[in-house]
């Protein structure tokens, strides 16, 4: 057991520690490296919480697929390339960054106390594992959030298309 709280400790520490490099590294390139770290070590506490199946899902889709399609957009679209952000966005984005932090503080803290344990106590994820128990709860009382959520990126990833379609059609015109 002591080993789970020193590998809890060092990923938990490693996570905070890159997502300041996210928040304040003014090189974007910088920032998406810092943000898969941030992922990978977040991917590392569901491991040492024995949330083996979640730990596996944040590794391929947040810190392989999302940080790719990031990395593509900043190689693909000419203003993010090679720029820092610029200080005056700052101004705002502080004290909001304050308020959410301040916020996520008092939810965790509150939360901690007044959660219960569900429906999957640790003694049945054990008896019927992790994987089983995850997709238990997604597809029965969670089935319509999680068809919403596959909606709405369905929508995002067709808007998406158009958008990118038109922009690519003005600036054919353009040079013809």
């Amino acid at each position: 057991m002591e080993l789970t709280g020193t590998a809890f400790w060092v990923f938990s520490s490693l996570a905070v520690l890159s997502a300041f490099g996210v928040v304040f590294f003014r090189n974007i390139v910088y920032a998406v490296l810092s943000l898969i770290s941030t992922l990978i070590m977040v991917s590392g506490l569901f491991f040492t919480m024995g949330a083996e199946l979640i730990g596996a899902l944040q590794i391929l889709i947040y810190a392989v697929a999302i940080v790719v399609f990031y990395v593509l957009v900043i190689s693909t679209v000419p203003e993010f390339k090679g720029k820092a952000f610029q200080t005056k966005y700052m101004v705002i984005s502080i004290p909001v960054g304050m308020l959410i932090f301040v916020e996520l503080a008092i939810v965790s803290l509150f939360g901690a106390w007044k959660s219960n344990t569900g429906v999957f106590t640790p003694d049945v994820v054990k008896e019927v594992g992790n994987v089983k128990a995850v997709a238990t709860m997604l597809f029965t009382k969670y089935l319509f959030p999680f068809e919403v959520a596959s909606l709405i990126l369905l929508v995002a990833m067709i808007g998406s298309i158009v958008i990118g379609r038109k922009e690519h059609v003005i600036d054919e015109e353009a040079e013809g």
